[in-house]
């Protein structure tokens, strides 16, 4: 009983610690997207994801491999779109194998050519991450939404808060 406790201690702290390794490499990597997002640097952006990544953007179609997610930021770039601002906060990680599950949430300021003052957001974030070859570390699938609601749509819990009253 005594050994099994001991396994399952020691394979706890070394889960913890990796978890702990994990959340400080993605933080900084997180950093390094900031900013390259701010500075407008796509390719440094587009460096960061596998080949095949996945991103489910809020309110836009899936983009399915990295040229779907380069043609999607070429298109927002053109546009005059500008990310004046992101912080991203990782609240957990969850290691499986050479995946990792990273949980966060995020501020952002953006703006576009004829808009009076900038948009701020904020929301919440998933992304998968795949530990490459060398080490590093690579989006895989990313997903997020806003916890800001459309003008003149309800929230969901408001709604059904309403329905109870």
């Amino acid at each position: 009983m005594c050994m099994v406790l001991i396994i399952l201690f020691t394979t706890s702290t070394i889960y913890s610690q990796t978890s702990s390794e994990y959340k400080a490499k993605i933080e900084a990597i997180n950093k390094e997207m900031a900013t390259a997002m701010v500075q407008g640097d796509n390719q440094k952006t587009l460096s960061l994801y596998a080949p095949d990544a996945i991103s489910m953007p809020s309110n836009e179609p899936m983009q399915d491999g990295i040229d779907a997610i380069k043609k999607a930021s070429e298109a927002m770039a053109k546009s005059g779109w500008k990310c004046n601002s992101f912080e991203p906060t990782t609240l957990k990680v969850m290691v499986n194998g050479n995946q990792i599950t990273e949980i966060g949430a995020y501020k952002i300021s953006m703006s576009m050519p004829g808009m009076d003052k900038p948009m701020d957001d904020h929301g919440k974030y998933l992304t998968i991450w795949e530990k490459q070859k060398d080490g590093s570390l690579k989006v895989k699938v990313e997903t997020w939404n806003s916890d800001v609601q459309p003008s003149g749509m309800p929230m969901a819990s408001q709604s059904k808060m309403e329905k109870k009253e």
